[in-house]
């Protein structure tokens, strides 16, 4: 029977071959054909999904548009001259025609392995009344607002594999009446099957700003005049803060009603301060949370607003926290112009604000010319910086300063080094390895025992490049000294190193080559100079 079967699977195969070739000479004398493989890329598969997507979006909402553009390399699609017609229970007359000048999505670059996000952009959109709950619109239209105008909407979710974080950002810009930003820092973001808590969630930051671009105009129309004033809108704000704490305090052991605590107190002041500034001339209003550090988040909270009050500490003020971090202008022009006149720790705030844009204008040269003496005195956060800010420009430059950072143990160096020495040849990172540890002149004599837990430790060290100078051939070279001492794990970083430098070219062969022998011959010599064999047996 298994003969029957392979003597049909042959002659199957022999026919398939046989009609395959001669039906290439048909082909050739029709019209020429691109080949099957033309139309398989990444731009059209990108396209098929983007068109599925179309499909699946409009099961839930009308959507029409005029163009649709699609850049798979930056994963982002746009679709321009839209027109969402949503279902609304009281629109019954269709008349709900949401149009826009651009919507855009755009997803994690391909290639970034630590982040997993996606942004949805809405520009240029015009919402009729018809498409808000009828109170709603009556109360808009008494306040003389015909249409609502946004001139953008911006939303950004970002997931950080590495560090499992989560960042959340939502922007609403509509001209002459305001615009909302809130944003949501979440250190550590996991969902479990089993457990106490569904999802585990570490809150880092929450705030929500609010600015008056004309709103507050629009709204005192409604409003009695009496209740307008500076002094009236603190009194409103306060009590009904007042109140709004109290309620979620249980009550005193004499049944009294529940007093505030210090801080409730100190934030319902602040609320009513503002509240006077902001009637009287407008601006922001702005709550956050302020958190040393991150807090666990649970559903027992949610349950218990007075804890969950007490653990974010929420503050209200006219602008957010991080504008404490803006450089003032005489400390900035000092670093610019006379950086001599400013403390080690002045000349770093100003080089990590330039290099980074955060805090003022982001000018990479000037931030870098001040950080550079300071990671050649050891600086580790100089060295970091700069890493950070040459590794597009100069991966080289920027691999040196980040074995620097390594060395005085900075976080996230040595993720850095991994980034770059996906970049460099092999063979220009082992010469910069070697450079960086010819400068830090650390390498044991070759005449001192090392015991084998210290031994370990250096081989380890300088595999991380954390806490000595990454270096994959003086990694190498103590864990051949361990190895042969008979310690299974220096064994097994040896094997661990010499894996890393297989199947990475010919010319990184020859490189590793080289550095090898001579990590062996070194190796070899410290074993017999320092009597390793004689040592080891008195232990």
């Amino acid at each position: 029977m298994g003969k029957l079967i392979r003597s049909g699977f042959v002659r199957a195969v022999a026919f398939a071959c046989l009609t395959s070739a001669t039906a290439q000479p048909a082909a050739a004398a029709g019209d020429p054909r691109p080949p099957l493989s033309d139309f398989i890329s990444l731009s059209n598969l990108n396209e098929w999904v983007a068109r599925i997507g179309l499909v699946f979006v409009r099961s839930a909402v009308g959507l029409t548009y005029q163009e649709i553009i699609n850049d798979p390399y930056a994963n982002r699609t746009s679709v321009s001259g839209v027109v969402i017609q949503p279902s609304l229970p009281w629109d019954k007359g269709r008349n709900c025609l949401i149009h826009a000048e651009r919507l855009s999505l755009t997803s994690s670059e391909l290639g970034d392995w630590d982040r997993i996000g996606l942004q949805a952009e809405l520009t240029g959109a015009l919402v009729p009344l018809a498409c808000l709950p009828p109170e709603v619109a009556g109360t808009v239209a008494i306040a003389e607002i015909p249409e609502l105008a946004v001139d953008r909407l911006f939303l950004a979710v970002e997931y950080r594999l590495n560090s499992s974080a989560l960042r959340a950002n939502v922007h609403l810009t509509m001209p002459n009446l305001a615009a909302v930003t809130g944003n949501a820092d979440v250190a550590y973001f996991a969902v479990q099957d089993d457990g106490p808590e569904p999802v585990i969630m570490d809150i880092s930051h929450v705030a929500l700003a609010v600015e008056d671009l004309g709103l507050w105009e629009k709204a005192k129309k409604m409003m009695p005049s009496e209740m307008t004033q500076p002094d009236a809108a603190a009194g409103m704000v306060q009590g009904g803060l007042t109140e709004m704490l109290g309620s979620m305090s249980p009550p005193g052991q004499t049944g009294a009603p529940p007093s505030l605590t210090p801080a409730q107190k100190e934030f319902v002041a602040a609320a009513a301060a503002q509240a006077r500034a902001f009637a009287a001339n407008g601006g922001s209003v702005v709550v956050e949370t302020q958190l040393d550090r991150p807090v666990r988040f649970s559903e027992r909270m949610a349950d218990d607003p007075a804890q969950l009050f007490a653990v974010l500490n929420p503050r209200v003020s006219s602008r957010p926290a991080a504008h404490e971090q803006v450089l003032g202008t005489a400390l900035l022009t000092a670093g610019l112009n006379n950086p001599a006149s400013l403390s080690d720790a002045d000349k770093l705030r100003v080089g990590q604000a330039l290099v980074s844009g955060k805090g003022a204008p982001r000018s990479p040269a000037d931030g870098q010319a001040l950080l550079k003496p300071l990671a050649g005195s050891g600086n580790s956060a100089a060295a970091l910086a700069l890493a950070e800010s040459l590794r597009v420009s100069d991966a080289e430059a920027a691999y040196g300063y980040a074995l620097l950072a390594g060395v005085s143990g900075a976080d996230g160096a040595p993720g850095v080094m991994d980034r770059l020495e996906q970049e460099l040849t092999t063979p220009r990172a082992l010469a910069i390895q070697a450079e960086a540890l010819s400068a830090a002149a650390n390498i044991a004599s070759p005449h001192d025992f090392v015991p084998l837990s210290d031994v370990r430790g250096k081989a380890l060290a300088h595999l991380r490049g954390h806490g000595a100078v990454r270096s994959y051939s003086r990694a190498y070279y103590w864990a051949l000294l361990g190895k042969a001492a008979g310690d299974q794990a220096a064994a097994s970083l040896a094997d661990e190193i010499e894996t890393r430098m297989r199947h990475r070219g010919g010319e990184a062969a020859m490189a590793w080559a080289t550095a090898a022998e001579q990590a062996r011959a070194e190796a070899l010599a410290h074993w017999l100079t320092a009597d390793y064999p004689a040592k080891l047996a008195g232990q």
